[in-house]
């Protein structure tokens, strides 16, 4: 025959911790059912565009093979080099898997077309980041140097940061 412990003889505080015991004992039960039909949370990346520098290297003189002495390659100085943006930004975590894309759009002064260069990510993308898209010489003799620009983080198709020159349109 089983004991029967009369709840009415017991304090206050005994009857507050059987009904306590009582619900712990039943916990796992009710839990498991109120997180099986929770979804896991969803993953969202998240990134940011630090900094954008924007420099232009001069390539003003090349090796004249049997010369001895190096000579201007063209005279046109304004136009002979590459223009290199050094793009600074920031990967939340738990990161960015890779497929990223760094992608900047620009405006050449005798080009009247918007050039897209991309940049893709080969591997995750956590924490600071650098990259460099840089825009060859022969394109800066042909079209000009870039007049505006904008640089835009896209990963399956959103954008997650974008940055661009004060004269950008749009």
């Amino acid at each position: 025959m089983a004991a029967h412990l009369d709840r009415s003889i017991l304090p206050p505080v005994s009857r507050i911790s059987a009904s306590l015991s009582a619900l712990f004992a039943l916990w796992p039960v009710l839990g498991a059912a109120s997180l099986a039909g929770a979804a896991p949370p969803a993953y969202v990346a998240r990134a940011s565009i630090v900094q954008v520098e924007r420099s232009y290297v001069n390539r003003t003189t090349a090796v004249v093979p049997g010369a001895g002495i190096r000579v201007f390659q063209d005279p046109e100085i304004e136009n002979n080099g590459a223009e290199r943006f050094d793009i600074r930004w920031y990967a939340n975590p738990p990161g960015i898997p890779p497929g990223a894309i760094l992608l900047l759009e620009s405006l050449q002064d005798r080009d009247a077309l918007v050039k897209n260069r991309i940049l893709r990510t080969t591997a995750k993308s956590e924490g600071h980041i650098r990259s460099v898209i840089e825009i060859p010489p022969d394109e800066i003799q042909r079209a000009g140097r870039v007049v505006k620009w904008r640089v835009r983080i896209v990963w399956r198709g959103r954008a997650l940061a974008t940055q661009a020159s004060d004269n950008w349109d749009g």
